[in-house]
């Protein structure tokens, strides 16, 4: 029987080190006093929370942590320091109506914690105000990524996660050493933490809130000593933007597959401990695990579509009402259905079409992983493909013919546009929808290439689809970036709903509370 490599055994010890410390906190989670939420609008809660999650469309295991970035980041921008002292009552009770944690699970000293973490965060928010030194936005920011980020831990455990990423660095470590890829002792310098960025974002998909959080923890940094988390605080953002770190990021990624299943199979499985030091009966539940992991990616994108279906949906809804209608009473005296209609109907049926154009990988994919895997927990080396270091070089031509493709596409859409009777301000929110439906449809194949080591073959209809969709694509990645620092439709959902939404079923609650006290009152 071949032995686990140290990579191997670091894995084994990690997990049995979360395990022992998670079965501690069920026990202790079991024998204390539990938070029994009553009250009026868990229905409507939900229902919003549905709602914003369709307009946000960020990745689901993040979800609960902007639920409670946007709880704290309503609470200190109204300065509303006693509610914030006690803000962990209130906060599990939205919580809880809006589902992100079952009732009765929480515990009075989690909510204890919870309260004394936004205190905390609070006072280090105020100081940071009275400075002036990082500005307010900036101030802001950073407090919420990590309250969220600890508050959200407080809730849910993510040990068997860190002992994953403790595993996914030495592992990188090993197959990307420094010395490979930085150029300069600039960059040597700051591998670790980038590095550390990389892996946190290509295998679990972290926000930047995540990885600021993991960092300041890397480095022994909190609240608590506000220079320390002022000057980490600044490199990371200076960190984050480096192309050094972006290319660890692209390498990681690339060769990410194996650890992508590892860590599928950490979620599934509580025997994966004693499976490990097995390596035939490890590889064969790898295996398994693999064709799993291709029917869930099926699922995933299907889910994800309507997702993304529903966010092009309520976008185009509004913006309709804001430009498309009023500009058509302008300019025409009417409203013209014709480019109205398609412009809301044809970017999520393109969606729907990207989808079909999708596939699988295949058996030598499987085998490849398999392969990967044994040499990663039980070989005595790894070796990594170098073009994924250096990247590839092409000619000036490829880049110019694609440039001048580019061009024939967005010329012929326009003009079939024109011959449909679009005015240009209908054109252009028409290239504004298929170019977000494009980049989102982009992402939704990346979920496939996640899981690929041998690239899939292209046929005469990936080769069209490529060609047409990927000039959009380019748009749509730049529109991303933009919109995500001024999400609109949020900011209108924020406004308009939530924030008078939770106000009033805030005081409906308190008023239900005061009749309770005063019914006790009565003798």
């Amino acid at each position: 029987m071949t032995p686990l490599n140290q990579t191997g055994q670091q894995l084994v010890q990690g997990l049995m080190h979360a395990n022992n410390a998670d079965d501690a906190d069920r026990q202790a989670v079991s024998r204390a006093t539990k938070v029994n939420v009553v009250g009026a609008g868990g229905a409507l809660t939900a229902a919003y929370e549905q709602l914003r999650n369709a307009a946000e469309n960020t990745e689901e295991h993040l979800l609960l942590q902007n639920a409670i970035r946007r709880f704290y980041k309503q609470l200190f921008i109204a300065r509303d320091e006693s509610l914030v002292r006690t803000s962990g009552n209130e906060l599990a009770v939205e919580l809880t109506f809006a589902g992100y944690v079952a009732n009765d699970s929480l515990t009075k000293e989690q909510v204890d914690a919870i309260s004394r973490l936004a205190s905390a965060h609070y006072d280090a928010y105020e100081s940071l105000l009275a400075r002036r030194a990082p500005g307010l936005d900036k101030s802001l920011d950073w407090i919420l990524d990590t309250l969220s980020v600890a508050v959200e831990a407080s809730i849910n455990s993510h040990r068997r996660e860190s002992a994953f990423i403790d595993v996914a660095y030495r592992y990188y470590e090993t197959l990307i050493p420094a010395s490979e890829i930085a150029t300069d002792d600039a960059q040597k310098e700051e591998y670790g933490a980038a590095l550390f960025a990389g892996i946190h974002k290509a295998l679990l998909k972290s926000n930047t809130a995540v990885i600021r959080a993991s960092l300041l923890a890397r480095y022994s940094t909190d609240v608590s000593n506000l220079d320390a988390y002022i000057a980490l605080n600044k490199h990371i953002d200076v960190l984050l933007k480096l192309p050094f770190t972006d290319k660890l990021y692209h390498v990681v990624d690339r060769q990410g597959a194996p650890l992508r299943v590892i860590r599928h199979m950490l979620e599934s499985r509580d025997d994966i401990t004693e499976l490990l030091p097995k390596r035939e009966s490890f590889l064969e539940a790898f295996e398994q695990q693999v064709n799993k992991e291709y029917m869930a990616i099926g699922q995933r994108i299907n889910r994800a579509i309507v997702r993304s279906v529903v966010f092009l949906i309520i976008t185009k809804f509004l913006i309709g009402i804001a430009v498309e209608v009023p500009y058509d009473l302008w300019a025409h005296g009417e409203i013209v259905w014709q480019p109205l209609l398609i412009n809301l109907a044809f970017p999520p049926l393109y969606m729907i079409a990207l989808r079909l154009t999708h596939t699988l990988p295949g058996y030598a994919n499987t085998t490849a992983l398999v392969d990967r895997v044994d040499s990663m927990l039980y070989g005595e080396r790894t070796m990594l493909v170098r073009k994924q270091l250096n990247g590839r070089r092409y000619g000036p031509v490829f880049s110019v013919v694609y440039a001048l493709l580019s061009v024939i596409v967005f010329a012929g859409v326009m003009a079939l546009l024109l011959m449909l009777g679009f005015s240009l301000v209908h054109i252009a929110i028409f290239f504004v929808f298929i170019s977000a439906a494009s980049f989102l449809g982009f992402r939704l194949s990346r979920l496939i290439r996640e899981l690929e080591i041998v690239r899939s073959s292209s046929n005469g209809l990936t080769f069209v689809r490529d060609i047409v969709y990927l000039p959009f694509v380019i748009v749509g990645q730049w529109m991303s970036d933009k919109y995500s620092q001024v999400n609109v439709v949020t900011i209108v959902l924020d406004m308009l709903i939530e924030l008078p939404l939770k106000t009033v079923l805030r005081l409906i609650r308190q008023w239900g509370s005061f009749i309770d006290d005063r019914k006790d009152r009565i003798v």
